[in-house]
């Protein structure tokens, strides 16, 4: 099989192209979101016949669509950051209304005499307005609802009717500073031209920029359109992510942020994920170790034995421990593994597996730590999607300026239809080590899991195991692969090798 990657650029879409099975190969798409920032797309399975022309890379089998992956922050009461901007607009319908540029920074207020200022005249109807912070410079909170059905303004003296409002998110709220498309970690990527490599690096910096800094700098200019991102503008916080795509499948996300004011934190998970795409399949399962059976809506879940997941939520599924879903507060669950296939004769034959997950051995998502941080581990919204937490409101809630954070995680597809005996079987590397997951469910004796030629001899510690999973090769890896034996119907291991 080969052990490189494919990749080309076409303006904002970068295409990331790896062998998949013999018949096809996995096609990761990686475009710009909102805000302009980097954001996951669509992931196809292709025909390794196909080229890599861009009307060649979008057929394919889609399984997994992307469109809002890229993770915000939820602080001081909203999400922000990603493709989210602050939602505390209040976008008003006002059928020609009349008012231009030279009336942006104007002040008006509502029926209880709330101050709001115009910050964007979208169209010849509609407007943007921003209240009054009610909260403190840093520690912003804006009105998100109006009073009555008109706004006054007292110089010159105007009436505003609108016939329909609703909360706008204040979109650009990123202020880019770096995007590189690096080969190997180091060759920029030409625009049109294909290369193969070993890995591949997307490199990004943004600041999420302060509404409240971006409210004063309106008022301050007043008939004049100001840049919702401007260098001037004040920034909460800074992000720094390291995409690093591998030829298995695998893509290692380093994310570090640093706090440039205080916050007030609700949670940020550094990772989320749309629900794999199940369109021809006629099974989608939901794989989550660390969990126990629970009961919610009448409906019993056990995701730790493999969850149906093809029907729709009918209320997210919070995983904590007053739920009563966790085996130990200690040791959350940082694994989320989806699988795409088909029945046959009653039996499910699993065909694409993905996994979603926190790395157990670096930056804050090692389990004592990730406990001390987090009271909810898991939220499955009704939508499907998967909103992990490395962090929330236990850590603080306030964050000081000057705090740094560090997660390490990854997202990885891998076929399950090769898998003879494992549910799933994925490694990648995180500087230098190599992390190697194996999950069971059925009983099996000494069965071998293969791994890279480049892998020989190198030392083999264990993470974490159950009890029932007993790991045969010790010390290092030799070339016939690693072997194991699951007792029972469960057993799962998470090894560094090194």
């Amino acid at each position: 099989m080969n052990t490189q990657m494919r990749a080309i650029k076409y303006g904002d879409n970068v295409y990331l192209r790896s062998v998949f099975s013999p018949q096809e190969d996995l096609l990761i798409r990686v475009g710009k979101g909102t805000n302009r920032q980097i954001n996951f797309a669509n992931v196809w399975l292709v025909t390794n016949s196909s080229g890599m022309s861009e009307k060649e890379l979008t057929g394919g089998r889609l399984i997994h669509g992307n469109g809002d992956d890229s993770t915000p922050w939820n602080i001081n009461g909203t999400y922000i950051g990603g493709n989210h901007g602050g939602a505390a607009v209040q976008e008003l319908t006002c059928k020609g209304h009349g008012l231009t540029t030279a009336d942006l920074g104007s002040e008006w207020s509502d029926a209880a005499g709330v101050r709001f200022f115009l910050i964007k005249v979208v169209d010849a109807d509609r407007l943007w307005f921003l209240s009054q912070n009610m909260g403190k410079p840093d520690l912003w909170q804006f009105r998100t609802n109006l009073s009555g059905s008109a706004l006054t303004r007292k110089a010159p003296p105007a009436s505003l009717a609108f016939t329909g409002s609703h909360v706008a998110q204040l979109v650009p709220a990123c202020r880019i500073a770096r995007q590189d498309y690096l080969v190997n970690g180091k060759t920029p990527l030409e625009d049109g031209k294909e290369v193969s490599c070993d890995h591949f690096d997307i490199v990004e910096e943004y600041d999420i920029i302060n509404p409240a800094s971006l409210l004063e700098d309106v008022i301050a200019h007043p008939g004049v359109q100001r840049g919702f991102t401007a260098d001037h503008l004040q920034a909460v916080i800074r992000n720094h992510i390291v995409y690093r795509f591998y030829p298995n499948g695998a893509n290692v996300i380093h994310f570090t942020a640093e706090a440039l004011q205080p916050f007030n934190v609700g949670y940020m998970g550094f990772i989320q994920s749309a629900p794999l795409s199940k369109g021809a399949f006629t099974t989608h399962e939901y794989y989550i170790p660390k969990t126990i059976p629970f009961q919610q809506d009448g409906i019993s879940y056990d995701f730790r034995s493999i969850q149906d997941y093809s029907f729709k939520l009918p209320s997210p599924l919070l995983f904590k421990t007053t739920n009563n879903n966790l085996e130990d507060a200690g040791n959350l669950p940082d694994r989320f593994i989806q699988f795409l296939g088909r029945k046959e004769n009653d039996h499910t034959v699993r065909e694409v597996g993905y996994a979603l997950g926190y790395s157990p051995v670096r930056g804050l998502t090692q389990p004592a730590e990730r406990a001390k941080n987090v009271a909810s581990s898991l939220m499955l919204y009704t939508s499907s999607k998967t909103y992990p937490s490395a962090i929330d409101s236990k850590m603080g809630p306030l964050i000081p300026a000057g705090k740094q954070f560090h997660c390490v995680a990854y997202r990885q597809y891998f076929n399950a239809a090769a898998l003879k005996n494992a549910t799933a079987f994925y490694y990648h590397e995180e500087d230098g080590d190599t992390i190697v997951y194996a999950d069971y469910h059925k009983p099996v004796e000494k069965d071998v899991l293969q791994l890279p030629v480049r892998l020989t001899g190198k030392t083999i510690s264990v993470v974490e195991k159950t009890p029932s999973l007993t790991l045969h090769t010790t010390k290092s890896v030799p070339a016939s692969g690693l072997v194991v034996s699951v007792e029972g119907n469960y057993g799962y291991a998470v090894l560094v090798i090194r």
